[in-house]
């Protein structure tokens, strides 16, 4: 996998972010969809989180 293909999932799982967050605003008729959609946004943000440690990965070498 490229540095470009990390980027490109990368950006890919921001949009999903801002998608699921606005998403907040909209009324989820019950609490298990609410619950998922919550669910839904930490697995993108954990998602984000890898895909930034691996852009940074020469950064964030143990020497």
């Amino acid at each position: 996998m490229t540095e470009s293909d990390v980027t490109h999932l990368l950006n890919e799982s921001k949009k999903e972010l801002d998608r699921l967050t606005a998403k907040r605003t909209m009324d989820l008729s019950n609490s298990i969809s609410y619950i998922e959609n919550e669910l839904e946004i930490q697995q993108t943000k954990g998602k984000i989180t890898a895909y930034e440690y691996v852009l940074n990965a020469d950064e964030n070498k143990i020497d």
